[in-house]
């Protein structure tokens, strides 16, 4: 039989997440003047958005975009994948 990979785990440190959502927060889509994490963070929207949260709605194989379901897993400084 073939072999599929139908999902895998990411590991991230915090503060890589936590600067990339901060670098998506505040943009505006031209067209609507609304911002842009609304659309990326499912059912939060934007004022209840955070990293975590963005993430895991990236990588939901349910919204549409995601091929296959990511888990998406912070890690402090220094932790390491366990």
């Amino acid at each position: 039989g073939e072999q599929a990979v139908l999902e895998y785990q990411v590991f991230y440190r915090a503060r890589y997440a936590e600067a990339a959502f901060a670098s998506c927060q505040d943009v505006r889509l031209p067209a609507t003047g609304g911002f842009a994490i609304s659309t990326m963070c499912g059912r939060y929207g934007a004022e209840l958005c955070t990293a975590q949260r963005w993430l895991d709605f990236q990588g939901d194989k349910n919204n549409g975009l995601a091929p296959l379901q990511i888990q998406f897993l912070l890690l402090g400084d220094t932790e390491e994948p366990g």
